[in-house]
């Protein structure tokens, strides 16, 4: 069982909790105001602020606490999207080149495919994959819950593969992306979290992670929807299998508001 995770702030209170090894009540303290001052009266930017590897050290002296480094697996927010079938994850969650491939044969039945999009799509992975060095080749995901749930406003629309953006495609569309592919896909299928336990790459920076977080949602300013967190997470081109795949939460058709009715009843089964 995954007992480290980041679904909203009660969920990082009680993560952060056994990290340290410490009564909830203790970080419960900390989340409600009992900052250190050189955090709660700190002017810099949270990116500066959040940005020293002292801090999960920090938290320990003012805890009394001592982190432990090897806390194994949390679980970590895929952002993505399905047909909404019980068997679109049969295969866990695939890494860049195999994904390609398994998306590109699972949509063929809904969006026609030219001869040259196959091979345009696996040009876009291996570009990216030069520009990430170590580490590339997928799966992503998102350290907190609320950068997975908003990833269609960061940037680009996270539920759709990034491999379908690119100066690849501009020699055949004109465009940096698979226009005629993309459209009909966004009406087609549905915008999906695979809540799934994976080993953070950089444990402190895991822990920060969520010190910021926590201390965001004190202050009442939460990371805005087209940032995230540092992602923690390294795919290195492996497979996640499909043991691994704690919960496929469906977000419907369109981006979710977080004040509607339907994504309270997210939030309400993430935490059962």
């Amino acid at each position: 069982m995954i007992r480290i995770s980041c679904d909203d702030k009660a969920d990082a209170v009680r993560s952060l909790a056994r990290i340290y090894g410490v009564d909830v009540g203790k970080v419960a303290g900390i989340a409600n105001g009992d900052w250190p001052t050189s955090i709660s009266e700190s002017t810099a930017p949270y990116q500066d602020l959040f940005d020293s590897r002292y801090v999960p050290q920090l938290m320990a002296r003012h805890l009394n606490g001592d982190p432990d480094g090897e806390f194994g697996e949390v679980a970590y927010y895929h952002r993505t999207a399905y047909d909404g079938s019980a068997d679109w994850f049969q295969e866990g969650l695939l890494a860049s080149h195999e994904a390609v491939n398994a998306f590109l044969n699972k949509i063929a039945r809904i969006v026609p495919l030219g001869s040259d999009d196959r091979d345009i799509a696996l040009a876009n992975i291996t570009d990216r994959g030069h520009c990430e060095g170590p580490g590339a080749g997928g799966p992503y995901a998102f350290d907190v819950l609320d950068n997975a749930r908003y990833a269609d406003q960061a940037g680009m629309d996270y539920s759709l593969p990034e491999f379908f953006m690119g100066n690849a495609w501009s020699d055949k569309y004109g465009v940096c992306y698979a226009a005629p592919i993309l459209e009909p896909l966004r009406k087609k299928l549905k915008p999906v979290l695979v809540k799934f336990s994976g080993k953070p790459s950089d444990p402190d920076a895991y822990i920060t992670n969520l010190w910021q977080y926590v201390f965001r949602a004190w202050k009442g300013e939460p990371m805005g929807a087209t940032s995230h967190f540092p992602c923690t997470f390294c795919g290195e081109g492996k497979t996640v299998s499909p043991d691994r795949i704690i919960q496929i939460v469906d977000l419907g058709g369109l981006a979710v508001d977080p004040t509607s009715e339907f994504s309270q009843q997210i939030s309400k089964s993430l935490k059962s």
